[in-house]
């Protein structure tokens, strides 16, 4: 080939993104459309950088253990990452306990972001302080019942819906709040349902966003 050529077709290559000197952040979701959807508002709302934002497909699979065994394949290839973050429900899959056995074993920047049942009571907890124990009822899931007492606060809500963060974020305070004192009486009883880590997330980015740091990777694992 020629070097003209050459020019040529590198004139059309995009450059690469600079990756910005802060913190590197890896964010796995089990879900396909909420959670994802949820965490890049977050970021875009505090004009959080993603420089280096990568996007996962639906090859990844949907189950806890499916979420960590990403998070710590794209760690291998990535050994940049300061915080890796998997979040996923326990509702009724199988592999949460062993999801939850395989993050501890690591101990190094890897963090099981769980909700129980499931994301939507994160989102429950910005309009209304819930310890209500939830079970499967009714030929509903246990997350059908959270989902049923979300859908109070927004009743245009379904699951999989990824326009619900302009919807709770105004008072994401509280729920941080509720979540924290929750987590604190878990704790002392030894007790998990209902409860969520989601805050954890939010807590440090906004904390990274008081710092002046940036998040220069955010990556979304996709469900089936």
């Amino acid at each position: 080939m020629s070097p003209v050529r050459i020019r040529q077709n590198a004139s059309f290559q995009r450059p690469r993104k600079k990756r910005e000197p802060y913190d590197v952040v890896l964010i796995v979701c089990e879900g396909a459309k909420t959670e994802p959807a949820y965490f890049t508002a977050l970021k875009n709302e505090l004009r959080l950088s993603s420089a280096n934002s990568h996007i996962c497909g639906k090859e990844c699979g949907s189950a806890p253990l499916s979420v960590v065994d990403h998070a710590l394949q794209l760690s291998r290839n990535n050994a940049d990452y300061d915080r890796i973050f998997c979040v996923f429900d326990k509702d009724r899959h199988e592999t949460y306990q062993a999801a939850i056995d395989k993050v501890r074993k690591r101990r190094t920047k890897i963090e099981a972001i769980t909700s129980i049942p499931c994301f939507e009571f994160w989102l429950l907890l910005h309009f209304e302080d819930s310890a209500h124990y939830y079970v499967a009822a009714g030929g509903n899931s246990a997350c059908d019942m959270v989902i049923r007492d979300f859908k109070k606060h927004i009743p245009e809500y379904e699951k999989g819906v990824t326009a619900i963060f302009d919807k709770t974020y105004p008072s994401v305070d509280t729920a941080i709040r509720r979540a924290e004192l929750l987590e604190q009486r878990q704790s002392e009883s030894g007790a998990d349902n209902p409860s969520t880590k989601v805050h954890r997330i939010v807590r440090y980015l906004r904390e990274l966003k008081k710092r002046g740091e940036k998040v220069v990777s955010v990556d979304f694992k996709k469900s089936l």
